[in-house]
This record gives C-alpha cells, sequence and structure tokens, in this order.
C-alpha cells in the first residue's frame, strides 16, 4: 500500500518563532509491502532519503562541523538531531554550567533521537497490530532493538522485557518472584542490602508489609556485601536476592559473578539493578548466573520512560506480573510498548556495544 502525508506551510507563524521551535514542514512519502518480511525495506529506504535532506537544510554541514578530540563522536556530531540540539544549549541568563551528574541521567546521543523520529509520525503502526503492514513494519523495528539490547548483556532476545524503568522492572523482579512464591506457601524470605536503590528497599517494605519476612544486609567499609553473610542469610525459604550491579551513588562494583554462582547452587533466585552498569562494563548474564536484571536506557543516552527487564527462560524464572491486560511482553508486562522510545534505546544499546568494543 502507499500512503503519502503533506502538511502545509506556515509562513507567518515561521516568520515570529524562533528556529528552535520550527519542524521542517514538507512532503513525505512512506511505501510499505503487504508481506512481513518486506515491511520495512522500501521505508527505512525513504527515512535515510529523508534524513539526508534533513542534514542538507538544518544539521551541521561537514564544512562548519567542529569535530572534537574528546567526547562526542564526529558520527553524533553530524546527526541531523545535531543542528537543532546545538540551537538549545543556552540558558535565559547566560551559558549553562558543566554537567556532572550523568549518573543520574545522561542526554540524549543525537543518533539515537534520529532514530526515533521516524516512528512519532510516519511509522506509527501498532507493534502488537500483527493483521497488517503498518504493525508489522513497527514490529520489526521494536524486535531489532530487543535484540541489540539482549546483545549487550548476552541475553537472548526473548528474556528482554520493555519496562517504563528501571524502578518498574525493579518493582516487577522482586515482587513478581516474591508473590509467585506466596502462592505456593513455601517461600516467604527475601535477602537485600541496606545501600540498594530505593525502589527496591520501598519494594522490599512492601513486602514485608504483606507478610514477607526480608534480610537487609549491611556492607563492608569498602562498601562491598559479605558473602560469608549472605551465605548464612539463605535460607530453605528463601525466594529471591535482590543486589544491584553498580551503586548509583558511590559506585562500587559488587561481585555479581560470587553472588550468581552462590545462589544457584542454593537454588534461589538472584535479581540485580543493573542502570548503573549496563554500557558501562561489559556483562554476561549468563557468565554471572543473573536470573532477572533491572535496566534503563536513559543511563546509556538513550531515552526517558524506557527500560527493560531482563527475565531467564532456562532455567524458567516465574513472577507474577504486577500489570495485567492484554498479555504483551510473553504476559508479564500488559499494555502497548511506545515504538519510538523502544528503538531509541535499541539504538542506543546498539552503540554502547559498538564503543565499548572499540575502546577495550
Amino acid at each position: 500500500m502507499d500512503r503519502r502525508l503533506s502538511t502545509a506551510s506556515t509562513p507567518a507563524f515561521a516568520a515570529q518563532a524562533p528556529r528552535a521551535c520550527i519542524a521542517r514542514q514538507g512532503r513525505r512519502s512512506y511505501v510499505s509491502e503487504s508481506a512481513p518480511k518486506n515491511a520495512t525495506v522500501d521505508v527505512e529506504k525513504t527515512i535515510r532519503q529523508d534524513q539526508r535532506a534533513f542534514l542538507n537544510e538544518t544539521g551541521t554541514k561537514p564544512q562548519d562541523a567542529e569535530m572534537p578530540t574528546t567526547g562526542m563522536s564526529a558520527d553524533a556530531m553530524m546527526s541531523p538531531a545535531a543542528g537543532i540540539l546545538k540551537q538549545a544549549t543556552v540558558m535565559d541568563e547566560g551559558t549553562r554550567p558543566i554537567y556532572l551528574d550523568m549518573q543520574a541521567t545522561t542526554p540524549t546521543d543525537p543518533r539515537v533521537l534520529d532514530s526515533m523520529l521516524p516512528f512519532f509520525t510516519g511509522l506509527y503502526g501498532n507493534p502488537h497490530s500483527r493483521t497488517h503492514a503498518y504493525g508489522w513494519e513497527t514490529e520489526k523495528a521494536v524486535e531489532q532493538a530487543r535484540e541489540h539490547i539482549a546483545s549487550l548483556i548476552g541475553a537472548d532476545p526473548k528474556e528482554i522485557i520493555f519496562t517504563s524503568g528501571a524502578t518498574e522492572s525493579n518493582n516487577m523482579s522482586i515482587k513478581g518472584v516474591a508473590r509467585f512464591f506466596k502462592r505456593s506457601g513455601k517461600k516467604n524470605h527475601i535477602i537485600t542490602c541496606q545501600t540498594e536503590h530505593k525502589c527496591v528497599l520501598d519494594s522490599c517494605r512492601h513486602l514485608q508489609d504483606e507478610g514477607f519476612e526480608v534480610t537487609y544486609l549491611p556492607v563492608q567499609n569498602n562498601g562491598l556485601v559479605n558473602m560469608e553473610d549472605l551465605e548464612k542469610a539463605i535460607r530453605p525459604e528463601t525466594a529471591l536476592v535482590s543486589i544491584m550491579t553498580v551503586n548509583n551513588e558511590i559506585g562500587v562494583v559488587q561481585p555479581v559473578e560470587e553472588i550468581g554462582k552462590l545462589c544457584r547452587s542454593k537454588k534461589v533466585f538472584f535479581h540485580t539493578d543493573g542502570a548503573q552498569a549496563v554500557g558501562k562494563i561489559p556483562l554476561d548474564v549468563n557468565k554471572m548466573n543473573v536470573d532477572l536484571m533491572s535496566i534503563s536506557a536513559h543511563k546509556i543516552y538513550g531515552p526517558k520512560g524506557i527500560g527493560a527487564c531482563f527475565v531467564r527462560r532456562r532455567p524458567r524464572v516465574r513472577i507474577d506480573p504486577i500489570i495485567s491486560g492484554g498479555g504483551q511482553e510473553r504476559g508479564l508486562r500488559s499494555g502497548t510498548i511506545a515504538p519510538p522510545l523502544v528503538i531509541g534505546f535499541g539504538e542506543a544499546a546498539r552503540l554502547c556495544k559498538q564503543e565499548m568494543e572499540s575502546a577495550l
């Protein structure tokens, strides 16, 4: 099917509005095939052509670009979005200060933004609609993003569940495992660490209100969990151990591989909040014996409002979903996912892996 969209120009508005507020308006064409396997071939070609025109008119020109020796790569500098983002770097009362809070969030990489833009307007199909080309083309892009994220942590793409962020992933992992075991009446004990992120600690406190027992392990002077204390805390009714990979405040890296090996030997599920580790240090969920891992896109130069939870399939991790509905994401997280955010997340993961491999 052939679909063409056009928008009328608004010269009066353009004359009055700041350039940063104006988006290029023009005729765009998106062509989709009727077969799922070919759904995005012509679409991707059209997107590349449109981006080239956008770059020529809006982005940084090659002859005008000042390539840095450190920091953002030349590819990012030449991104179509870079020309627009460059205009938003000054505050009302002067130059913005240097940003030094990267553990809280990172700016969206212009290349990530470029990958997202087509999915706001032209490629707007619901990825869960599998009866027409609009859904097929978006679903294909979503699954490709899932593959990039899985590759970053050594997982199978089927083990990646999209969420709204690491906070939801932590809640889903901890409450989901606990409530699954509650139905059996056999396991009602959770182990975590006193220095975990607030959403992990609050999830555990909520479970205490529901009748679960929670052990909050202290850390040593170096910020690490004492492995002997952890082993002693595990008992037959322990359902889950949740200890973060990298601490968001002090940056200490926990011995996740040792913890995972211990939990596997005791037949206890192991969850780790990997928000501050993914994309920054090499990770392999299989080597680390991790059963559940929480991931956030905006910590790796991706968009805010999207994250993922790695949920192991073999050996299978059983959790009760905290959001019910249409059964999306293997029935673990219902609701229509946001394709632009997912595609941006996938591109950020792809760039992270690419740049980590080139740096190591």
